[in-house]
């Protein structure tokens, strides 16, 4: 059991593999794509060794085992003839997924998030405190993105309800943020946007 494991372990890193039982013909022909037009083709973009496993397969070993077991399921329902490609993922994707390469997360637009806001050294300050002296302006309020507000800081919104991978009709300069998608998740709380 555990040499199958092993093979499947490398076996499941080849994007084609996938795609030959989860049938996801146009998704792979949108990823390999010179010019990206959805957020997977622009991860493989930015880094190639970033494939379907990467984010479909769990990013801790109790989530790997159950994707496995569902695999595995869905492997003989297809040997018996049963078989039928579902319309969404049967474990979707949590924050940890995205976690495992987005941390921590930006909170301005455009900037790495090593240095997004950056404080200089600390001073002595009034009466012997510590002061830190910023290096950077403020960020300007248009440049905040949605991870910079803090009132937003409690909110429980998965990344993967505005940040949908596969969706089209988002842009680069957006983080291929599709409107369509994000708008009625900002509308639940803001309803005249």
């Amino acid at each position: 059991m555990a040499l199958f494991l092993a093979g499947l372990a490398v076996k499941e890193r080849d994007n084609a593999f996938c795609v030959s039982c989860h049938l996801h013909d146009e998704k792979y022909i949108r990823y390999n794509a010179a010019t990206p037009v959805d957020l997977a083709g622009a991860h493989r973009q930015a880094d190639a060794r970033v494939g379907c496993i990467a984010c479909h397969g769990g990013s801790d070993m109790p989530r790997r085992l159950r994707i496995w077991g569902g695999a595995a399921f869905d492997t003989m329902r297809f040997l018996a003839g049963a078989y039928a490609e579902p319309d969404r993922m049967r474990l979707p994707l949590r924050d940890a997924e995205c976690r495992q390469c987005h941390t921590p997360i930006d909170k301005r637009r455009g900037q790495p998030a090593s240095v997004a806001f950056s404080a200089g050294p600390a001073s002595p300050g009034p009466a012997g405190e510590e002061t830190i002296l910023e290096t950077q302006p403020p960020p300007a309020a248009e440049s905040i993105t949605f991870h910079g507000l803090r009132e937003h800081e409690t909110l429980s919104v998965t990344c993967a309800r505005c940040h949908a991978s596969h969706a089209t009709g988002g842009q680069s300069s957006a983080g291929y943020l599709v409107p369509t998608i994000m708008n009625p998740v900002c509308r639940e709380c803001h309803p005249s946007m």
